[in-house]
């Protein structure tokens, strides 16, 4: 994930602007129109790229609430003596800012989804497995970026596969087949930080003679929630990726045992 930092522009040279994020200023460079001094304004890569209304920017102050409440959590703590101290200093900021508000009643977007999503149930034929967050996953947050949700569930794919005898190596060199992913859809519903451990459940939804659907669900075992649901589509090619072929019958057996069952 890459967010913004919210923050009240002090002065404005040209295209040079000082911001204050609480007590921290920086210069940034102003890639946005009208940005004037007292403007509450997000701040990324070192550019202003625009304003914020006071809304939009108590938003932006509770998504950082929300990962320093997960730190905490992650450090020890309760989650409501998390969220209450997690609370008190996003408040801090807001007043160091001149903003008269408190972040105490703003939802986290990721809890909204959670509550609004049907509960996912993980088959117990799904093939899992558990990795560890890396520096090189994280943003500067040290947030694992969106691209990494798809990467883990592409890994664990390719585990199942080769567990199953078919490793990608083996259906290009032994049977000259390959079989590249055309279509994803995911939703990220959670934080993952750098050194949390995750789970990555796989399991098959729909296998034909060509192709197939898998279904990967993450959670974080550090915070003990579900934190993304991703669904890809592979279809079974020539290694040249310019026709269609069938899968080997041996494997389309083999993916039905980490099938769901309806």
């Amino acid at each position: 994930m890459c967010w913004g930092v919210p923050g009240r522009v002090l002065s404005v040279e040209g295209h040079s602007a000082t911001v204050d994020f609480g007590g921290v200023k920086r210069e940034a460079i102003v890639a946005a129109s009208d940005i004037s001094p007292g403007d509450l304004v997000v701040v990324h890569a070192g550019m202003v790229i625009g304003k914020l209304s006071m809304a939009d920017f108590m938003a932006n102050v509770a998504i950082y609430r929300d990962i320093l409440m997960h730190e905490l959590i992650d450090a020890g703590l309760e989650e409501k003596e998390a969220r209450e101290r997690a609370t008190n200093e996003t408040d801090k900021l807001l007043s160091s800012l001149g903003v008269h508000g408190t972040t105490a009643s703003i939802q986290p977007e990721a809890e909204i989804m959670e509550e609004a999503d049907e509960e996912i149930v993980i088959p117990d034929n799904a093939f899992r497995r558990i990795y560890k967050v890396s520096l090189s996953d994280t943003d500067y947050l040290q947030v694992m970026h969106y691209t990494n949700y798809f990467r883990y569930c592409e890994r664990a794919q390719q585990e199942l596969l080769e567990g199953l005898g078919y490793s990608y190596a083996t259906l290009i060199h032994r049977f000259g087949l390959f079989v590249p992913t055309v279509e994803t859809w995911g939703k990220i519903k959670g934080p993952v930080r750098l050194d949390n451990s995750i789970e990555v459940a796989v399991w098959v939804e729909e296998v034909g003679t060509k192709h197939i659907k898998f279904k990967s669900v993450i959670k974080n075992l550090t915070s003990g929630k579900l934190v993304a649901e991703c669904s890809t589509v592979s279809v079974c090619t020539d290694t040249t990726m310019m026709e269609s072929m069938p899968l080997p019958k041996e494997l389309v057996e083999k993916l039905k045992s980490h099938m769901a069952k309806n």
